[in-house]
């Protein structure tokens, strides 16, 4: 810029030249020069200014100019870009239509070259004969080209219902053509040429209902255009294909859709495929109408959705349904699945007893899961239970006590339970709440069989705690505690029977509660079967409660043979082997029985404690004497002879008959039958047969029995007063026994038997008797200083020992 700014040469001349000629002027001709000098060089620096700004301006020009430019590409690039692509498509769509020229030149050539010699050829044969102007087949080839023609605009229009119509109208000038003189051949020339473009019209529609985006209007729309065109069945599959993939799809979204709760994944899981299958078949009505013969396709179709979503559940119910995720929550989703199912039925889509029948092991597996561990939970309760009785309100064990499902006479403020007793009651409420909902669901045996084993697990408990057996599960965990005394025996068997009784008041009442509603909807025959099924479950836990009473009865007996023979004292009878087999003397009741009256005593002093109902009570009594005379019947054992009828005059008959006769005394006396005194006649008859003796004949001179059974239980209760009053002298008690000897040897049935024994031997083993009596009396006196023992009578002599009982 700077060399710019000099003048220009013409100027830097024209100052050397004046400075050459002035050289030789004077002074003032050197102050001008000097002047002009000074301005020249102010105009020089003047015009490189103005060089300079000049240069400025056209620089910033040129760079405003280069940016305008780049704008203007960049704004256009785009547009030039879009051009180019529709250029291309212009491309494509003109090789298309040159494409289909193409191949509508071909037809056309074809049509010259190949079809018309051969009718022309038809024509020149036949010309002698037809004589019609202008001729038929020309008329025809006229009309197939010009229907093809229409069918392949409208086709590559995509114009579907105008090439629909068209084949219509081609179809109904086929059959009219059918019923007019023309020839075979150009028949099937209109016919193969019909069903070309039929079938490429079939693959056109096929292809919109296949695709996925194809909404559902225009997948109806195109079904039935297909069904026009008498393809039905494919129409059918394309439809079901259709909502398959729907199903599939809207399945794995659920899937990653991660929602919160097991629960709410199978609600919206039902819902949703259960609202696709209502879609479609709603869709398969239009397609096809109601009462289509194509309907199976639909059933075996929704079948196999169904057994999809069986699939679908089992596997996320089993993979979330742990004990942490609750039973109640897996069983809510069961009522979903089966609700949303059983909407389908407006449709006449019965899938309820299918999906009910497919669920069934499932939720049975889950059930099961949850029973095993609740059986380790009542296990758990049962290990500290003392087995000691409780009074507690019926209204704060059981929820549904205030209702109207107590009978009046069922009602009770209180009820009698042990800790564990309490505690399963309130553990099966909670199970029968959750699981309450599957007897609606046509599930109702899973409930009485989830019950049933937990029911059988606490049975088999007090079973184990009253016979003291211990269970094989038991090794390494805490032992429970065994009913070692006869109260808490007893108080086992009242809980069991209030257990029994608060049970079946539960299950009944959500049987008939599902009953009632659906009585009100209509006739289902489901409901005979439950009520099969309740009254199985309530036999079961009514025999289950039996058993456990058997066992006591057994236990008892145990209990008493063990006391009989602990403190059996023989009488000379066993120490005199010169006794005749068949002679007894001072006879009295087996000792076994006067061992089971004091312990019958024993379970009616139970109700002086005020815990123990006084009926239920009776109830026991009444079935322990039941129980003891069939075990008579089963284990006495009588000497028969060779004779027919077997002879009550034997020793082993007249003590039998003795035995029996004392247990009808203290039934009668404790008033055991007083409600039904017949049965105990009945008990009393068939035990006599059961020996082989005639009730009747044998019985009748029994009076002795009844006077010796009568004064036993007279002596036994005497002495279980002296033995309330450990204090008092026990002279009193041994002059009575021998008073009672006396009396016996003096009563007439001393005379029905033979008195062939040795007069030495006799005292001999009187005297070693007495002393044996003083000997025992004395033990007696010593134990009664430390505890009230309890008195039983020895075998067949009726002496009065003292001891304890196993």
């Amino acid at each position: 810029m700077e060399s710019s700014s000099t003048p220009p040469p013409k100027f830097r001349f024209r100052d050397h030249s004046l400075m050459e000629s002035q050289n030789s002027s004077d002074s003032t001709s050197d102050a001008v020069s000097v002047t002009h000098t000074h301005a020249d060089l102010l105009i020089e620096s003047i015009t490189a200014r103005g060089i300079k700004h000049l240069c400025d301006e056209l620089l910033e020009l040129k760079e405003a100019a280069n940016e305008d430019l780049q704008r203007n590409i960049y704004a256009k690039y785009s547009t030039f870009l879009r051009v180019l692509e529709e250029a291309r498509e212009m491309e494509n769509e003109l090789e298309q239509m040159e494409n289909y020229f193409v191949s509508h030149r071909r037809r056309v050539k074809d049509l010259i070259d190949r079809i018309y010699p051969k009718i022309l050829s038809i024509d020149i044969t036949f010309e002698d004969h037809v004589n019609v102007v202008p001729s038929p087949p020309r008329e025809l080839e006229a009309l197939v080209n010009e229907c093809l023609e229409n069918l392949d605009i409208r086709m590559s229009e995509n114009k579907i219902d105008e090439a629909l119509h068209f084949l219509e109208s081609a179809e109904e000038h086929y059959q009219s053509l059918l019923l007019q003189d023309c020839s075979h051949s150009e028949m099937m020339l209109y016919e193969s040429a019909i069903s070309e473009k039929k079938s490429m019209l079939i693959q056109q529609l096929a292809q919109i209902a296949e695709n996925k985006r194809t909404a559902g209007p225009e997948l109806q729309r195109a079904l039935a255009k297909l069904c026009r065109l008498g393809d039905y069945q494919l129409a059918i599959d394309l439809l079901l294909k259709h909502y398959h993939l729907r199903i599939v799809t809207g399945t794995d979204n659920l899937q990653w859709a991660k929602l919160s709760s097991c629960e709410l994944y199978i609600r919206e899981l039902s819902r949703f495929v259960f609202s696709i299958i209502s879609q479609a078949a709603r869709s398969f009505v239009m397609l096809c109408g109601e009462n289509s013969p194509c309907t199976s396709e639909l059933m075996l179709w929704a079948y196999e959705e169904t057994k999809s979503f069986i699939i679908c559940f089992d596997k996320y119910i089993k993979g979330t349904s742990a004990m942490n995720g609750g039973l109640s929550s897996a069983i809510k989703a069961v009522k979903f699945a089966v609700i949303y199912c059983s909407l389908l039925e407006n449709q006449k889509l019965v899938l309820q007893p299918y999906l009910v029948k497919h669920l069934c092991p499932c939720v049975e597996e889950i059930l099961n899961t949850h029973i095993k561990h609740f059986k380790k939970v009542i296990a758990i309760f049962s290990v500290s239970d003392p087995w000691i009785l409780e009074k507690y309100l019926v209204s704060g064990v059981f929820v549904v006590a205030g209702s109207s499902t107590l009978a009046v006479g069922e009602q009770h403020d209180y009820c009698l339970l042990t800790t564990s007793g309490r505690k399963v009651l309130t553990l099966l409420q909670a199970i029968i709440e959750d699981i309450s909902p599957l007897v609606s669901l046509q599930m109702g045996s899973l409930v009485i069989s989830g019950i049933t084993n937990l029911f059988t697990e606490y049975i088999a408990i007090l079973e184990r705690a009253l016979a003291y057996e211990t269970s094989s599960t038991e090794q390494g965990s805490p032992r429970m505690k065994f009913a070692e005394s006869l109260p808490q025996q007893v108080s086992i068997l009242a809980n069991l029977s209030t257990l029994v009784r608060f049970l079946s008041i539960m299950v009944k009442n959500i049987f008939s509660c599902t009953d009632q509603a659906e009585l009100q909807v209509s006739e289902n025959l489901s409901i005979v079967h439950r009520h099969q099924g309740l009254n199985d479950f309530l036999l079961f836990i009514e025999k289950a409660s039996n058993k456990l009473r058997n066992v006591f009865c057994q236990q008892l007996i145990l209990r008493v043979l063990c006391t009989y023979h602990r403190h059996e004292i023989f009488s000379d009878s066993h120490c005199n082997g010169q006794l005749e087999a068949n002679t007894i003397h001072n006879p009295t009741p087996s000792g076994i029985f006067q061992v089971l009256f004091l312990e019958l005593r024993k379970i009616e002093q139970l109700e002086e404690e005020g815990v123990f109902e006084v009926n239920w009570l009776m109830g026991l009594l009444r079935e322990l004497m039941e129980f003891m005379f069939i075990w008579v019947s089963e284990n006495k054992e009588i000497l028969a002879t060779e004779e027919e009828n077997v002879s009550s005059q034997t020793d082993e008959a007249k003590q039998f008959l003795l035995d029996v006769q004392f247990l009808v005394e203290i039934g009668m006396y404790g008033g055991y039958f007083s409600d039904d005194p017949l049965l105990l006649l009945t008990l009393m008859k068939s035990t006599f047969n059961s020996a082989g003796l005639d009730p009747f004949k044998d019985v009748d001179e029994d009076d002795w029995a009844i006077d010796i059974a009568t004064k036993t239980i007279q002596k036994l209760l005497e002495i279980e007063k002296a033995s309330l009053q450990p204090e008092e002298h026990l002279v009193g008690i041994t002059e009575e026994s021998h008073e009672h000897e006396n009396q016996i040897k003096q009563s007439a049935y001393g005379s029905d038997f033979s008195e062939e024994v040795d007069t030495n031997s006799s005292e001999n083993n009187l005297d070693a008797e007495r002393d044996e009596v003083a000997k025992h009396e004395t033990e007696v006196t010593f134990d009664s200083k430390t505890a009230s023992p309890d008195i039983v009578f020895s075998p067949e002599e009726g002496i009065i020992t003292e001891g304890s009982l196993c």
